[in-house]
C-alpha cells in the first residue's frame, strides 16, 4: 500500500491545483469557446500570476527556512506574520497593476478590455494571502486536510469555470467564478490562523523575514518571470488566437512540474537542519523523480501531437511543438542547487544566477521568435533555465565546496539526457513527414 507522506501529500495538492487548470483548459476547448475568448481568459490568469508568483515564493520559501529553527510558540508567531506579509504584498501588487493598467494593456489586450486588469486585481487580492493555506497544514503534519482542501478546491474551481460557458455564458462569467472561489479560501485561511497561529504582529521576525526572503524574491521575480516575459512578447507580437495556441503548449510535464517545486520548497527545512543529512536525502529522492519522469517525458515526446488534436481540438496541433520543446526543461529541472543554496540562506547567489537567466532568455527569445516564430521563444526559455541550474551547481561547487555527485546521480543523469534530446529530435522529424 502506497504510503502518503507530508513531502507527497504537498505534491498531490500542487498536482490537483495544476490539473484544475488544465481540466478547465480542456473543457474550454471541448465546448468549441472561440480560441480569442481562451486568450483573454489565459490573460486574466497570466496578468494576475506576473504581478505576485515571486513575491508568494519567496515569502513562503523564507518562512520554511525559518521556521525549523523557532520554538513552538515563535512558529505560530511566524505563521501569522508571514500571513500578514502577503496581504501587505499583495496590495502594493495590486496598487501598481491598477495603476499601470493603460500601459499593460497595450502590451496585452488588443481589444483595450480595462474590466480584465480590473478583475486580475481583484483575485489577486483575495487569492495570494490564502497561499498560506497548504503551508499551515504541511508545517503541522496535516496530510488528509492537504488532499481534502486540494480535492474540494479542484471540483468547486472547475464547476464555476465549466458551467457558465456550458450554459451559453460570456467567459468573463468564469472569471467572476474564480473570484468568488478565491474569496472562500481567503476565509478558510482565517479560520486555519485561528486554530494553528498565534495572532500577534512581530514587527521584528517581520523584518528579519524580509532581509531574508528580499534577494529571494528578487531571485525568484527574474528567473521566474520568464513565462511572464515569455508570454508579452507573445502578446506584443501576436493576437490571442495565437497566445491561446502558444499558452497551452507552453507546459512543462505537469506532474514533474508540480513534483519539483514541492519538492524543491518542501526541502529546504531538512537542509538548513542539517546539511549533510539533506543532501543525501536529496539525492536519493531526486534519483526516483529521475527514473520516473525521465521516461515518461520521452513518451509524451511521441504522443503530444494527437493528445493536442484530439484532447483539445485540431486548433491546437501546433502547441504541440510547443510542449515537446517545454518537455526538455525537465534536463535542468531534476537538479536542485536552488534548493541547497536557500537552505544555507546564500540567495543573494540565485539573484546573480537569475538576472544572467533573464538576460539570456529575453534576448534569445526575441531573437529566435524573429527566426522560428513562437517555437523559438520557447527555445529561448529552454536554454535559460538550463544556464541557470548550470551555473548554480558551479556556485555550490567552487564556493561551498558541494560536489554535484553528493546530490545527483550523475551517470543516470547524463544518460537520461542524451536520450532524451534524441527523443525529441524523432519526435520534430516524425511530426514534419505527418
Amino acid at each position: 500500500m502506497l504510503k502518503i507522506t507530508n513531502l507527497s501529500s504537498l505534491q498531490i495538492f500542487q498536482l490537483i491545483r495544476y490539473s484544475t487548470f488544465v481540466v478547465i483548459g480542456v473543457g474550454f476547448a471541448k465546448f468549441r469557446l472561440p480560441q480569442s475568448f481562451i486568450g483573454q481568459f489565459e490573460t486574466f490568469i497570466m496578468v494576475s500570476g506576473m504581478v505576485s508568483f515571486f513575491w508568494v515564493s519567496g515569502i513562503i520559501n523564507s518562512m520554511l527556512s525559518i521556521y525549523p529553527r523557532k520554538n513552538d510558540e515563535e512558529k505560530k508567531e511566524l505563521l501569522y506574520n508571514t500571513f500578514l506579509s502577503l496581504i501587505i504584498f499583495s496590495f502594493i501588487a495590486g496598487g501598481c497593476l491598477f495603476l499601470f493598467a493603460n500601459n499593460l494593456l497595450s502590451f496585452l489586450s488588443k481589444d483595450n478590455d480595462k474590466n480584465l486588469i480590473k478583475l486580475s486585481v481583484i483575485y489577486l487580492l483575495l487569492s495570494n494571502p490564502s497561499f498560506i493555506i497548504e503551508y499551515i497544514f504541511f508545517l503541522n503534519d496535516k496530510r488528509g486536510e492537504i488532499i481534502g482542501y486540494g480535492s474540494v478546491t479542484f471540483i468547486i474551481t472547475v464547476i464555476v469555470a465549466l458551467v457558465p460557458i456550458a450554459l451559453g455564458y460570456p467567459v468573463q462569467y468564469s472569471m467572476y467564478g474564480l473570484i468568488v472561489v478565491a474569496a472562500m479560501k481567503l476565509v478558510l485561511s482565517l479560520v486555519l490562523l485561528i486554530k494553528y497561529a498565534t495572532l500577534k504582529v512581530n514587527l521584528n521576525l517581520q523584518v528579519t523575514s524580509l532581509k531574508l526572503s528580499a534577494p529571494l524574491i528578487a531571485s525568484i521575480f527574474v528567473s521566474g518571470s520568464a513565462e511572464y516575459v515569455d508570454g508579452v512578447i507573445v502578446k506584443s507580437k501576436f493576437d490571442n488566437v495565437f497566445f491561446a495556441i502558444y499558452r497551452y503548449g507552453a507546459k512543462e510535464l505537469p506532474v514533474l512540474l508540480i513534483i519539483a517545486n514541492t519538492f524543491s520548497t518542501a526541502m529546504i527545512p531538512a537542509i538548513a537542519a542539517n546539511l549533510e543529512d539533506g543532501l543525501m536525502e536529496l539525492k536519493a529522492k531526486s534519483a526516483r523523480m529521475m527514473h520516473f519522469f525521465f521516461p515518461v517525458s520521452i513518451a509524451l515526446m511521441m504522443v503530444s501531437p494527437y493528445i493536442y488534436r484530439y484532447g483539445f481540438n485540431e486548433s491546437f496541433t501546433y502547441s504541440a511543438v510547443i510542449f515537446n520543446i517545454y518537455l526538455l526543461l525537465i534536463i535542468p529541472r531534476v537538479l536542485f542547487p536552488q534548493t541547497i543554496l536557500t537552505g544555507m540562506q546564500q540567495t543573494n547567489f540565485l539573484l546573480i544566477s537569475s538576472i544572467l537567466e533573464i538576460i539570456i532568455n529575453v534576448s534569445l527569445s526575441i531573437y529566435l521568435a524573429g527566426k522560428i516564430g513562437l517555437a523559438g521563444i520557447a527555445v529561448g526559455t529552454f536554454v535559460a533555465y538550463l544556464f541557470d541550474k548550470v551555473f548554480l551547481v558551479l556556485v555550490n561547487y567552487f564556493f561551498f565546496g558541494i560536489n554535484p555527485i553528493k546530490y545527483v546521480q550523475l551517470i543516470p543523469y547524463f544518460v537520461y539526457t542524451v536520450l532524451t534530446f534524441v527523443s525529441f529530435f524523432f519526435s520534430y522529424w516524425l511530426m514534419k513527414i505527418s
